[in-house]
């Protein structure tokens, strides 16, 4: 008998979460497997994409938990895919009392958060290595670990007959298009340069280095195009800076957006931006969704030379420039010579498109996840 049901466990990510449910879990759901999202938000339940969402609310993430571990149950899926530490402990109830499968897919280095978030930099490796531990302990009655990236897996020692690697690749298709073409015919002919960043936006992502480098940059033709939230209550500050550098015309701001308008936003742009800044092992390991956004829609990317994944993509595919993201020369550097060069620029994003028509598609990596599910037993 094989698995036909899975229900994915969230206690953070929002019901459509760009990875749990427009990638996994309605790639499993057109498979012909039963899927099933309980995530965080107003009370009710609904059918989208062949996917069942439930939503649950509650005071705080601590309080929700029981109730996401009711509603689990409920549902007697075959399997429980879960996506956060606490909704992996959930799950780990749901197999101890109820003698169910469970998935823990791993979106993130949470050792290294552990430890820069809870204790002084002089600590950071015996609390990292004491998480590390922790999490080893939770693998074992863990039915298989799903990887968003390749830099996860040592964080689990000993469990590597667990590890499926499904990576952070985007759809070829998106809108109804293939994206074949890679640049639009909606990009700007009129010699104006747009600059899109796509997703959180902070001080640790990079805005005060961004905004210092646009007032450095040759030329005001450059614009930049901001889709996101600020999640770290910095707007007002960002507001400031760019009335106070005269910058207020060259940029625009636009919140959240499902991604099928976002990518309508990037199709439009020429340079793609990913500005992490260092010193935070998150970000050194980081593989944003929105590295593949901008390769697939043709944009040369800027990336930070000191994170592992997206710089060893970028300089094979050759689809962009490395730089050093805390030095607001380096940026304006980098945006200067994609300005001066439209030709390079065009051939960088052609770069971009093929390698992930080629390699990084998440088509590829979807066949991974439904061949994991086949071959479980419930």
């Amino acid at each position: 008998m094989a698995v036909t049901s899975i229900c994915f466990l969230s206690s953070q990510h929002p019901p459509r979460d760009k990875r749990v449910f427009d990638k996994e879990a309605v790639s499993l759901a057109a498979a012909g497997l039963e899927a099933i999202h309980i995530a965080p938000g107003p009370e009710g339940s609904t059918r989208e994409s062949g996917v069942k969402i439930i939503t649950y609310g509650g005071a705080s993430r601590l309080r929700r938990l029981p109730l996401l571990y009711r509603l689990a149950k409920q549902t007697n899926a075959d399997v429980y895919h879960c996506n956060e530490l606490d909704s992996w402990i959930v799950g780990l109830g749901l197999k101890l009392f109820c003698g169910k499968r469970v998935v823990f897919d791993v979106h993130e280095h949470y050792t290294s958060r552990f430890a820069e978030r809870f204790f002084p930099k002089a600590l950071h490796p015996a609390a990292a290595a004491f998480m590390r531990t922790v999490m080893a302990l939770l693998a074992r009655p863990t039915d298989r670990l799903v990887l968003a990236k390749r830099s996860v897996a040592a964080d689990f020692p000993g469990s590597k007959n667990k590890q499926v690697l499904v990576q952070n690749f985007t759809r070829m298709s998106v809108n109804g298009s293939d994206n074949r073409d890679g640049a639009d015919s909606t990009r700007n002919s009129s010699g104006i340069v747009t600059a899109i960043h796509l997703g959180l936006i902070s001080k640790l992502r990079g805005w005060p280095q961004l905004v210092e480098a646009l007032r450095l940059v040759d030329s005001a033709e450059l614009r930049l195009h901001i889709v996101g939230e600020f999640n770290d209550g910095s707007q007002p500050e960002f507001e400031r800076a760019i009335d106070d550098l005269g910058l207020r015309d060259r940029i625009v701001i636009e919140p959240w957006m499902r991604f099928e308008e976002a990518y309508k936003r990037i199709r439009a742009a020429d340079i793609g931006l990913i500005l992490f800044q260092p010193g935070i092992g998150n970000h050194q390991f980081a593989l944003p969704h929105k590295l593949f956004d901008y390769m697939l829609a043709g944009l040369a990317v800027v990336a930070p030379h000191f994170a592992e994944e997206v710089s060893s993509i970028v300089l094979e595919s050759d689809c962009g420039l490395l730089v050093d993201t805390s030095n607001p020369q380096d940026i304006a550097r980098a945006l200067n010579k994609l300005l001066r060069d439209p030709e390079e620029r065009k051939r960088l994003g052609r770069n971009g498109t093929s390698a992930v028509l080629e390699r990084y598609n998440w088509e590829c990596e979807a066949e991974k996840l439904v061949h994991m599910y086949h071959d479980m037993e419930p």
